[in-house]
């Protein structure tokens, strides 16, 4: 288990085993939450937050992956999700930006 400074809260981060089941490493993971594009809260279990982030791995890069964490009360955070950005969550990159 990790802890990490999340908008100035000391939280706990724990990490699924399906986390690491596309080969993307944590750290690449934790980059792209804290530096998302895009949030989108997803439907979860009661009581808890389930956020898809959308971001890129590392600063030096155009490709993005998605990860999806549960934010459970009080201050920890499951990542149970990540991967690079598939086609299911790419619309989200282009919400509210229109070229007309």
């Amino acid at each position: 288990m990790a802890a990490f400074l999340w908008y100035s809260f000391l939280v706990s981060v724990e990490w699924r085993k399906s986390a690491a089941k596309h080969g993307i490493s944590r750290d690449d993971a934790l980059w792209a939450m804290t530096h998302a594009e895009v949030t989108a809260e997803l439907e979860g279990r009661p009581g808890e937050s389930v956020v898809l982030y959308i971001g890129h791995p590392h600063a030096q890069t155009d490709r993005y992956l998605e990860v999806i964490a549960a934010h459970q009360p009080p201050r920890t955070i499951v990542i149970f999700h990540v991967m690079e950005l598939s086609d299911l969550y790419r619309h989200l990159l282009n919400e509210g930006n229109s070229n007309d």
